[in-house]
């Protein structure tokens, strides 16, 4: 028996039409494919031309280009991708461990309703991933999917309410069937503030909860709702309806150890003590404080006007175009962390509106590549344009994929977009600090930029569009009232 052709190790048991390879050095060439230079092709290349004898100074080609069969190929589906096992591919070991999860014992079928997340598991693009995922120790997915095709686990957002835990293994597997069509959309960080608050509920006196709780439902979680129905809910407003929460229950509690009056009987010389002793709280219980007045729960207090200030602009346009060259030929950057930067430093777009885009979003057509960030399209210069085309082409951060997905900077969750820190920590990382840098391009803008057109651009409000402007010391108060009129 001849040894192996690229070892040498005399147990090459693996028989090819010019020599031999072991066990290791199949696998090593299976795991690494490369272009054939045949057929240019990547695939697995261990054969020789047909005037070729030597296996290892020859030139390595495909079996296909050699005319022989290809002993990468799995025996299952013929495929030489994805090599997962000595003689099977990963492919098909997921699929038949996914089909047997989701079949009904009842009637040895797929389970009807579970038939979209077979097909999502078993077709998705890194099936290996999928694999250890379903199979690794500690998962839960196995259990709670075979319950789901069993019956025993009802397939409704209940089941992930009221009978499993609350976590983020569970949370996953009921964003993967949202994504799938299964179960209807939801917002998870609405439902955690639920337990949340009850917690915070049970540990206050009887009136003050129910102020508190009137308050939180009423008021806080309606406007996170109305957020989410307008698909603007981020991790930012959520926080700021949980600081919403956190201020009102400092309020109460500093009234509750008073001993001497109730919310609701809260004079405005209690109101100035309480500010006096807690500065920050004039902004943070501003939302309660309005609240107490509007619910008719106390309408003695009154709140000083907030007064406006200028933003300040503490980076260079030096640094912020440094840091523009910097994402646009940084190829180890992700993707996501350039193409949402750029969006940064250039439009002055909020890090959290940049992650909630979409690729409707985005417009290619004859050479041209426009970005609408409100209602009005802004053409990307050529440099830009290409940096988010090779981002669109490319693939998301989930291993599967559910259909189309319409985010434009997809992330790990299924159906889900990117999250935002994990675009800013990349951000900061290479020294682009997301506020600063957008304070920077909001002060370049304005002083280019009429206010008014500013605001259609970018998506601001015209009052803020106007500060931007009096910043930049550029009066564009006249420039609606002189522009040329459209009409013929």
């Amino acid at each position: 028996m001849s040894g192996c052709g690229d070892c040498g190790t005399t147990r090459a048991k693996v028989v090819l039409p010019h020599g031999r390879l072991c066990r290791g050095c199949r696998l090593r060439r299976h795991h690494h494919p490369r272009p054939c230079p045949g057929c240019g092709t990547v695939r697995p290349l261990a054969y020789r031309t047909p005037d070729t004898t030597d296996i290892a100074d020859g030139a390595d080609v495909c079996a296909t280009c050699a005319g022989a069969v290809s002993v990468f190929a799995c025996t299952g589906c013929g495929s030489e991708d994805h090599p997962y096992g000595y003689t099977r591919c990963a492919r098909c070991y997921l699929t038949e461990l996914v089909t047997s999860l989701l079949t009904d014992p009842a009637t040895g079928r797929l389970h009807p309703r579970l038939i979209p997340l077979h097909q999502a598991l078993s077709t998705g693009r890194r099936p290996q991933t999928t694999y250890w995922w379903l199979t690794r120790p500690g998962q839960v997915a196995q259990d709670v999917l075979s319950g789901l095709a069993s019956g025993r686990l009802p397939i409704s957002h209940d089941t992930f309410r009221e009978r499993l835990p609350i976590d983020r293994r569970h949370g996953y597997l009921r964003d993967l069937l949202v994504s799938a069509g299964i179960l209807t959309p939801y917002a998870p960080a609405i439902e955690r503030i639920d337990p949340w608050l009850a917690a915070i509920l049970a540990a206050q006196p009887a009136p003050h909860a129910d102020v508190l709780n009137r308050f939180a439902r009423w008021h806080v979680l309606r406007q996170l709702r109305a957020h989410d129905r307008a698909g603007t809910l981020t991790s930012a407003v959520v926080n700021m309806g949980r600081a919403h929460i956190n201020a009102a229950v400092r309020l109460l509690d500093w009234t509750h150890a008073r001993d001497t009056t109730t919310i609701d009987a809260l004079t405005q010389a209690d109101l100035e003590d309480y500010l006096l002793a807690h500065p920050g709280a004039r902004y943070s219980a501003r939302a309660f404080l309005l609240w107490l007045g509007t619910s008719r729960t106390n309408t003695a207090l009154t709140l000083p006007r907030r007064r406006q200030q200028l933003p300040e602009v503490t980076m260079t346009d030096r640094a912020r175009w440094a840091s523009v060259e910097l994402l646009l030929h940084e190829t180890t950057i992700a993707s996501q962390s350039r193409v949402a930067g750029l969006f940064l430093l250039l439009f002055a777009q909020p890090l959290n509106k940049i992650t909630q885009m979409t690729r409707h979003q985005i417009h290619h057509a004859e050479g041209r590549v426009t970005v609408t960030f409100d209602t009005v399209p802004v053409e990307l210069p050529p440099g830009v344009a290409a940096v988010v085309l090779d981002h669109m082409n490319g693939h998301g951060s989930a291993s599967y994929r559910l259909g189309e997905t319409p985010w434009l900077f997809p992330g790990r969750l299924p159906g889900r977009p990117i999250a935002t820190e994990t675009v800013r920590k990349i951000l900061v990382h290479h020294g682009i600090h997301p506020r600063a840098s957008r304070s920077a391009a909001l002060y370049a803008l304005a002083g280019q930029i009429p206010a008014p057109v500013l605001a259609d651009l970018l998506g601001i409000t015209r009052n803020n569009a106007t500060q931007w402007a009096q910043l930049a010391a550029r009066d564009w108060s006249n420039y609606v009232a002189n522009r040329p009129s459209r009409r013929g």
